[in-house]
């Protein structure tokens, strides 16, 4: 059973991915702590956790629920991509011992997973974790400091507006193929399958969100999980990791995504 702490969480995350807390509205421990009959120092530690997973912003000495940019997250997609390649090509250089067992994650956690399932999303968060060498590896310790968990939700959530899903499955079985054989260059295509694949669909998420307009919550056991971030730290409130700090989002300084080519 669920704590009252990670119940609200939940809840929280939920009510903000979906547009039930406005973007851009203020969001402080009192409105937690009433609503839920937290204590309020309970309420605060949530706020940090939620602001650390992207879900809050900074505005001053305040927080308000976070407004999901394009430039924010083009330069979330085109970087993480860029990150996962790396993960790619040296994962297809370490050898051939390695791809049994990681075509099998994929049959196992992915293929045969509907994509609304929360196992599907669990699974794909898995084997981004595998692609950039593990937990707590330097790659996925990168990724973990400037790209919010948030984004890993959105990327789900835009499935509700692809004309097709299966980029996941389609990334892996060419990232496979390509390193048994040692193609480098076709390891590299590969994983730019999924986050190339996905940008129309992600698109139209972010600009449906900037109008108000939220896709229906039709994920089978979805956001029932609060998950490890990508380097496979804890993200729920009394985790110390949910007090490090992350490079700040783009509309907490100021500042516009420039185009990454």
């Amino acid at each position: 059973m669920l704590s009252k702490t990670d119940a609200t969480y939940l809840d929280l995350r939920e009510r903000i991915l979906f547009g039930e807390l406005k973007a851009g509205a203020p969001y402080s421990a009192q409105d937690m702590a009433a609503y839920y009959g937290l204590h309020i120092n309970m309420a605060r530690r949530l706020l940090v956790a939620l602001k650390v997973g992207g879900y809050l912003t900074r505005s001053g000495t305040s927080y308000v629920i976070s407004t999901f940019s394009q430039s924010q997250v083009e330069e979330w997609r085109l970087s993480l991509g860029a990150i996962v390649e790396i993960g790619a090509v040296r994962l297809a250089q370490s050898g051939g011992g390695t791809l049994g067992p990681l075509a099998a994650f994929i049959d196992e956690r992915i293929r045969n997973v509907p994509v609304k399932h929360e196992d599907f999303f669990l699974g794909a968060m898995g084997l981004t974790h595998i692609v950039l060498g593990g937990k707590e590896s330097t790659l996925a310790n990168l990724v973990s400091q400037f790209i919010p968990q948030a984004f890993f939700r959105l990327l789900w959530m835009a499935d509700s507006y692809a004309v097709r899903t299966g980029f996941l499955v389609e990334a892996s079985d060419q990232f496979l193929g390509s390193a048994r054989s040692g193609d480098l260059a076709g390891v590299r295509a590969a994983s730019r399958i999924f986050f190339d694949g996905i940008a129309p669909s992600l698109q139209t998420l972010i600009e449906k969100m900037g109008e108000g307009i939220y896709p229906v919550n039709d994920r089978q056991d979805g956001f029932q999980t609060i998950e490890d971030n990508i380097a496979g730290y804890p993200t729920y409130a009394g985790s110390s990791r949910t007090f490090t700090p992350i490079i700040e989002p783009l509309e907490e300084v100021g500042q516009v995504a420039l185009p990454l080519c």
